[in-house]
């Protein structure tokens, strides 16, 4: 397994670091764990992924496929948080095209950052 999942219970937040090259699958086995997550499903955790060790390996004409994906798990990701951290000029250049259209399909509310402080300041800030 080239990721890990963890809870902050102080802050709400479910962490998920992965690294190595992720590919869609890589994506789809650490969604199936999320969506296992009493945090994520029920408790409205948001969620802080952490992709700087690790570079994404997806083709960019599977982001639809990624957001229909999103699209089925609607109730869940609504109105929560989404923070990426990469430093992968491909990675992020992919990260930016996913969340312009996830946002608008889905209010699953994602940004990218470079780095964790940042990313964190924006999960735990009140709206």
């Amino acid at each position: 397994m080239k990721f890990s999942i963890s809870v902050d219970h102080d802050l709400r937040i479910v962490r998920y670091t992965h690294s190595g090259l992720i590919t869609k699958e890589d994506i789809g086995e650490a969604w199936a764990e999320l969506l296992t997550m009493k945090e994520f499903t029920q408790l409205n955790y948001n969620l802080l992924s952490d992709y700087r060790k690790g570079k994404f390996e997806i083709p960019l004409d599977a982001l639809p496929e990624i957001i229909e994906f999103l699209h089925t798990v609607k109730h869940v990701v609504q109105a929560k948080k989404q923070a990426l951290i990469v430093n992968d000029p491909y990675s992020v250049a992919a990260s930016i095209l996913f969340l312009e259209k996830v946002g608008k399909e889905t209010g699953f509310e994602v940004q990218v950052f470079s780095t964790k402080v940042s990313a964190l300041n924006w999960l735990i800030a009140k709206l």
